[in-house]
């Protein structure tokens, strides 16, 4: 049993939580190149109520779950990349309309260009146009200064464009 912290929040606290973001998060570790996206964001999950007891605001649950998923999707990312060289190529069921088709094939092609960029290009622009997250929210997930946010949005934007029209 655990002792309960004066002030921190409740487990109703992380139930909510966790119904609230679970899909987020799933799809932030699939946006960032995780293979497993589902296990990472159940990870994260598991390590936030293992620390639940220690947080005093529970306004901090948010972006201290965004951070682990960040750093759960490196640590799996490094793991691939050690196993094997090249990962497989997803296969996507493609569905019978055509407008379905052709949405998936940018999508693809979107997601290609992602991963030609830097590790870190690929985490600002996810975060910010994907989570619409500001530039100070996203500096303090990557843990980097705001100005350096600045900075790596706009190569990535120049470098997306640049891969985006090579294709």
């Amino acid at each position: 049993m655990r002792a309960v912290v004066a002030g921190a929040p409740g487990m109703a606290a992380f139930s909510a939580l966790f119904s609230e973001s679970f899909e987020a998060m799933k799809r932030l570790a699939y946006l960032l190149g995780a293979d497993d996206p589902e296990n990472i964001a159940q990870e994260a999950f598991v390590r936030l109520h293992d620390r639940w007891h220690t947080l005093y605001d529970d306004s901090k649950a948010l972006p201290y779950l965004r951070a682990m998923v960040v750093n759960l999707s490196r640590s799996r990312l490094r793991h691939l990349k050690v196993v094997r060289k090249t990962p497989p190529e997803v296969m996507l069921d493609e569905l019978s309309a055509e407008s379905h088709a052709i949405a998936r094939q940018e999508h693809r092609r979107i997601r290609e260009a992602l991963g030609k960029l830097s590790r870190r290009q690929r985490e600002v622009l996810v975060l910010r146009y994907w989570l619409d997250l500001d530039q100070a929210a996203i500096a303090e997930t990557l843990g980097v200064a705001v100005g350096t946010v600045k900075a790596t949005t706009s190569h990535a934007m120049n470098n997306l464009r640049k891969h985006l029209e090579e294709g």
